[in-house]
């Protein structure tokens, strides 16, 4: 059975992570974040669709899985490499996570050639990519890594997937397809004219879904328009030991071209430093160490390009999972925050993904069919926000389609400084799955 829905031409796939405020109660990637649902008037397509009767395994067996791992944090660093351009000092946020749940919303879709070069680009099936978000979204919620009967609170995590339809006796939507979306993603769907309230209802699912933090991503629908897939995260955690008055000072930033820029830098003494040819950095855990900060700063005579250009999955998992042993940190952390926005079409291109832009060789079959025409993607769209503060870090995205020998432990380890006071890459990864949700380049603070 397909459903009849208005559409016209085009496929946008959106995303945006979004900043929280502080002290905020989060829910995971459920429906249960329905609590504080907007006001909408488009019609909700998954409201009558039943839950499958699944038997459900402990998370751990999907986020734990080293293979996953590491293609996780390939794309990671293919999305940074990317969207870093590497011929300027420009400051980049993106969320592999978010744009991994808008791809997935996509991948589940598609077929032929379009499927197999979206699974070429993610760096996994869709089986595999549906499964790994689907056991995260139930880590999100509160579930027990390795119990299925044990959940706990929530983590600072809020996750949330739509798909919206343009209404139309033109566009026929696959039932199974929006029952596998609600089913392993929790996506729901919306019927909508695709006009002016249409704009309205969409910018107040996101704000909802991401505290305000984000407030708009769509400005207008054109009559091309025909669907929106649309992931938003939002993040909000306190540090594990927050920052004290006395610990942050004044300080100057240095950018590569020289440029000297006052910050408030915020002082800590870690205990993971982080190293490898071209970088050293630190970890900084969140409370309870669900969540931590990543920050690798290029040693000296590394251009932050140079770095960016080096990063890679098993690089990144290594570095990341084995601290030198017997070195702590004297770090410094600048407190900084960022709007940002990207279309994400140019990067997925340079990942092999072609056809799924193409209106003449798209296959997205298993989604919908259009009367007279083919979807396509049109626009992947990426909207995040960070603000990293003596408190801890807000952050927020919304997508758019549009280990080592051990040796004995001194009595005092070494400890070595590592202020970022110029150009460095940060990441904000879950400290107990090594999902990574952020990734960014600070290459000024101006």
């Amino acid at each position: 059975m397909e459903r009849l829905v208005k559409r016209r031409t085009a496929l946008a796939l959106l995303g945006m992570p979004a900043a929280l405020s502080l002290g905020t109660a989060l829910t995971g990637c459920s429906n249960n974040a329905q609590d504080s649902a907007p006001a909408i008037s488009a019609t909700d397509l998954t409201a009558d669709v039943k839950d499958a009767s699944l038997t459900q395994e402990p998370i751990a067996n999907s986020l734990t899985d080293q293979t996953t791992t590491h293609a996780l944090f390939d794309f990671t660093s293919r999305l940074l490499q990317g969207t870093y351009p590497i011929d300027q000092q420009t400051n980049v946020l993106v969320s592999p996570l978010s744009a991994l749940f808008a791809l997935a919303l996509a991948e589940t879709g598609a077929a032929g050639d379009t499927l197999s070069q979206l699974e070429t680009a993610t760096g996994m099936d869709i089986d595999s990519l549906a499964t790994y978000l689907g056991a995260y979204a139930r880590r999100i919620s509160g579930e027990d890594l390795y119990d299925t009967q044990q959940n706990g609170d929530a983590l600072a995590l809020k996750c949330a997937n739509s798909i919206w339809l343009r209404s139309s006796d033109d566009l026929s939507v696959s039932d199974d397809y929006l029952a596998t979306c609600k089913d392993t993603l929790d996506a729901q769907a919306f019927s909508a004219p695709f006009d002016s309230t249409t704009v309205g209802d969409i910018n107040s699912w996101i704000s909802s879904k991401t505290d305000g933090m984000i407030d708009q991503l769509v400005e207008r629908i054109t009559a091309d328009d025909q669907l929106f897939l649309i992931n938003a995260l939002a993040f909000d955690d306190v540090w594990q030991e927050p920052y004290e008055e006395g610990d942050v000072q004044g300080d100057t930033f240095t950018t590569e071209k020289g440029d000297e820029q006052s910050v408030r830098m915020m002082h800590s003494h870690e205990t993971a430093y982080l190293e490898n040819s071209l970088a050293e950095g630190f970890l900084k855990p969140y409370e309870n160490h669900n969540f931590a900060f990543v920050a690798l700063l290029p040693k000296q005579g590394v251009q932050l390009a140079d770095l960016v250009a080096s990063l890679d999955g098993t690089s990144l998992h290594d570095m990341i999972t084995n601290p030198v042993p017997n070195i702590e940190v004297s770090a410094g952390l600048p407190k900084f925050s960022l709007d940002y926005q990207t279309t994400l079409n140019d990067q997925l291109v340079a990942m092999g993904v072609r056809d799924a832009f193409d209106p003449n060789l798209a296959d997205f079959s298993r989604m919908a069919t259009l009367k007279d025409g083919n979807l396509a993607i049109s626009t992947v769209l990426q909207k995040t926000f960070i603000d990293v503060n003596e408190a801890g870090t807000k952050a927020a995205a919304v997508t758019a389609i549009g280990e080592a020998g051990s040796t004995a432990t001194p009595d005092e380890p070494e400890v070595r400084e590592v202020i970022l006071d110029r150009p460095f890459v940060y990441f904000i990864i879950d400290n107990m799955t090594l999902t990574p949700l952020f990734v960014g380049a600070m290459a000024s603070m101006g």
